[in-house]
């Protein structure tokens, strides 16, 4: 390029479209899944009927599930991080269950 910076591989380019829209794509790796028949046609009609490729749907699954279980190992940690307290003070009788399960209004 004539104005001194530096050209960007093919891949990491940015395409354009008439809404002058940036994509930049970052690397993929392909893999090989092996499926059931059964299995195998129902995600390619569910992916059609989300007007996605298989891969981009496959993609996606695996990405959503990715980021629930860092959710869910994050607030493990976060709650068990955190230090143990009483459940009442220590010359006081715990509750009755019936007191904590009172349902008067139910009945």
């Amino acid at each position: 390029m004539g104005n001194g910076s530096r050209s960007r591989p093919a891949a990491s380019r940015p395409l354009m479209n008439n809404n002058t829209i940036f994509v930049y794509y970052s690397a993929m790796k392909n893999i090989t899944i092996t499926l059931d028949e059964e299995c195998a046609a129902w995600a390619r009609v569910h992916a059609a009927g989300l007007n996605k490729s298989l891969s981009r749907f496959l993609g996606e699954l695996l990405e959503r599930t990715m980021r629930e279980s860092r959710e869910y190992d994050d607030a493990m940690r976060q709650y068990l991080a955190k230090s143990p307290s009483r459940l009442n003070d220590a010359s006081a009788p715990y509750p009755r269950r019936e007191d904590l399960h009172e349902r008067t209004l139910l009945r």
